[in-house]
């Protein structure tokens, strides 16, 4: 190897001298804020003039590809920087790369292992950059003039690839850092869509996005078993995936990179798809042109079990940066997990329903049919003949008549009649909602409406929609609500708690009372307009005791009824029992007489129903009878129990508790028909309730 004459002592000074100040040039342009190929190349300038080469060039080694790419240049056709991938071990870069060692040549022409990169160069000097005793790169300087270098550049370029090196780790360490990072607000992202999404594709699409920014994915799936086939699994879901690409998306466990994920239970990460025979590329996507794309799939566990497969593709970079995402991936699916069985939970549970539902209008038609409208009494008959009359219409049907009388069957009749019998029928009770939801039961509320409103929730009005919304007891309504439920009505839409927009609703209005919504109107208790609007059709239904030639059809009815549902088999009511049942007044009307019949028949030995098992109130003289007061005997009982100074409150407080206690019993104990037969503000009626312990 020839080599320049040895320095004079001036000119090593000189060249010490230059050193220091390279190294003082570096540690400031290294403060700066520089790219690492802005700082590399600074430097090789500085090495240009101070060893007076023509090019110089830092190149990193691809252990992946096995070659060395260059990452920084000077005096170099940037073209050619491009397109120049020099195999590790090729020409003198190369095999510095390859060995470790650094090499000066000052005539290229005259040694082997030379690769002319750019034409007429016939001195170079490389040498390797080493971090942690791996070789990372080379540096190298070359110059268009034989014996153009000395061993003290060759000393020089070595103390600047250790230099090199710091740089070349800094950033690789700052991209790593960056990187995790990165990641770490992947899964914090995702942790955050996952705990607030609504539904799974919507969950899965937000995740997607993310993880375009972030990691830059080029498309991802979401693969779920197959409801129809468990033993095969389906694209559910696809981003930056046609719907027809998605259909093709068909594997049996263990077939290719999504069947074998599942089998094995665990992450399948391939670095290069057109290398790997297990990729079956079942999607027909086309990658060409694409350079080496990466494919991760990772399954969705609960517990041992799959439930599925989250799988991404991507533009390979490297095999660190491979693992983090790999791991990132895995880490993910495992968050999903618990989303993915609630949504398969959610499907199973609405798939029951809907089969129970099915079975349940089956059930529900042939128990509100026509046919069970039992009776040949002429009134109920008058009943029947109207109510087949207005179902087929839309018009609103109020359905009055006493408690027990039959008036949800008659609702729910009017509603298999009519054109909406494949729809819903949603009942809402009135009397029976709770003053703290009396709004939002009927009209539903948005998220975030009040505390405790953490999701949107449908209103009775929205999920009777297309169908019949039963309002049961509609007398009991308060009367601040009431022009709400007219609006709702009227124009066919509601307003639920916290939203601006109103929400459209078909629906049809039945509403039934046993009170006289008329009287309540002209008392000012009742919106007239909303009774008015309820009243359009009047379905009047008669008690019992207008009806009394009916009861033996009636009670057999029951007692064929409740023989199936009991496994007996009672004939029927003896003379005497069946002459104390139509001599007694039904004040609970037909429910009354439906549940002493059931009553019967359940405690009944033989297969006749006698006197015995009829409930007291029928038993008691065939008549209810009740007991005459006596006013001078009471007074008399009381002033002897009261002592001094309480005959007052003794005699008024037991007459009042009685007065209350008969009307609540009266009333089923509806506090709002006690206070208004009493005459007495509601909240008065609570605190005599609790004075009285009632």
């Amino acid at each position: 190897m020839a080599k320049k004459p040895d320095l004079s002592l001036k000119e090593e000074l000189e060249a010490r001298i230059n050193k220091l100040k390279l190294v003082h040039y570096i540690a400031v342009e290294m403060n700066k804020a520089h790219t690492t190929k802005e700082l590399l190349e600074l430097i090789l300038e500085r090495c240009l003039v101070l060893t007076g080469a023509k090019t110089g060039s830092v190149m990193l080694t691809n252990s992946e590809e096995g070659v060395l790419d260059i990452i920084a240049f000077k005096g170099i056709d940037e073209k050619v920087a491009q397109r120049t991938k020099l195999k590790i071990g090729e020409g003198i870069t190369g095999w510095a790369a390859q060995s470790g060692l650094p090499k000066l040549v000052n005539n290229t022409k005259q040694d082997p292992l030379y690769v002319a990169v750019t034409e007429g160069l016939l001195s170079e000097i490389a040498v390797p950059i080493r971090s942690e005793n791996k070789i990372i790169g080379v540096i190298s300087v070359d110059s268009n003039k034989e014996d153009a270098f000395s061993e003290e550049d060759l000393e020089l370029l070595t103390m600047v690839s250790e230099l090199a090196a710091q740089i070349i780790m800094r950033q690789e360490m700052g991209d790593r850092l960056r990187s995790k990072m990165m990641l770490q607000d992947v899964l914090i992202e995702t942790f955050n869509i996952i705990e607030e999404g609504e539904d799974l594709k919507g969950v899965f699409d937000s995740i997607m996005e993310v993880l375009k920014e972030k990691m830059d994915i080029l498309r991802g799936m979401f693969v779920l078993f197959d409801k129809d086939d468990p033993s095969s699994l389906k694209v559910e879901a696809g981003f930056k995936i046609s719907d027809e690409a998605m259909k093709k998306g068909i594997y049996k466990i263990g077939e290719g990179v999504i069947g074998n994920a599942v089998l094995k239970g665990q992450t399948i990460g391939i670095q290069d798809i057109e290398k790997e025979e297990m990729f079956l590329n079942k999607l027909k996507i086309h990658r060409a042109g694409m350079g080496k794309i990466s494919f991760i799939a990772s399954p969705i566990k609960a517990g041992a079990k799959v439930l599925g497969v989250i799988a991404v593709e991507r533009k390979y970079s490297d095999a660190e940066n491979f693992d983090d995402i790999t791991d990132t991936l895995t880490l993910l699916a495992s968050l999903l997990a618990y989303r993915v069985r609630s949504y398969q939970r959610q499907e199973e549970a609405t798939k029951k329903l809907i089969d129970e539902n099915a079975e349940l209008r089956k059930e529900l038609k042939t128990e509100s049919s026509v046919k069970n409208i039992v009776g040949k009494n002429e009134k109920i008959r008058k009943v029947m003949e109207q109510v087949k009359t207005v179902a087929g219409t839309m018009a609103p049907v109020l359905i009055t008549g006493e408690t027990g009388t039959g008036k949800e069957l008659i609702a729910k009749v009017l509603h298999f009649l009519s054109n909406r019998s494949d729809k819903k029928i949603i009942s809402v009770n009135c009397a029976a909602i709770p003053e703290n939801l009396l709004e939002s039961e009927p009209f539903g509320y948005e998220k975030g409406a009040f505390t405790g409103a953490s999701a949107r929730k449908k209103g009775r009005f929205e999920i009777a929609d297309g169908g019949t919304l039963f309002l049961d007891e509609i007398g009991e309504i308060p009367l601040h609500l009431q022009s709400k439920l007219l609006r709702a009505i009227q124009e066919k839409e509601i307003e639920p708690l916290g939203s601006e927009k109103p929400v459209k609703v078909d629906i049809r209005i039945i509403a039934a009372t046993n009170r006289d919504l008329e009287k309540l109107s002209s008392e000012g208790k009742f919106r007239s307009d909303l009774y008015f609007r309820l009243n359009v059709i009047n379905v009047n239904l008669p008690p019992l005791r207008e009806r009394k030639d009916d009861i033996p059809i009636l009670a057999d009815f029951f007692i064929k009824k409740f023989n199936k549902v009991y496994s007996k088999n009672v004939m029927g009511l003896d003379a005497k029992t069946e002459e104390a049942f139509m001599e007694y007044e039904w004040p609970g009307n037909i429910r009354e007489l439906e549940n002493a019949v059931e009553r019967a028949v359940i405690m009944a030995k033989g297969n006749i129903i006698d006197i015995s098992l009829a409930p007291d109130s029928v038993n008691s003289g065939r008549k209810e009878k009740k007991e005459v007061f006596g006013m001078d005997e009471y007074l008399d009982s009381e002033i002897y129990k009261a002592g001094e100074g309480r005959v007052y409150a003794g005699v008024i407080g037991g007459l009042e508790k009685k007065l209350i206690e008969e009307i609540l019993v009266k009333t089923n104990y509806n506090k709002s028909k006690t206070s208004d037969i009493l005459g007495i503000n509601r909240n008065t009626l609570k605190a005599k309730m609790k004075e009285y312990g009632l």
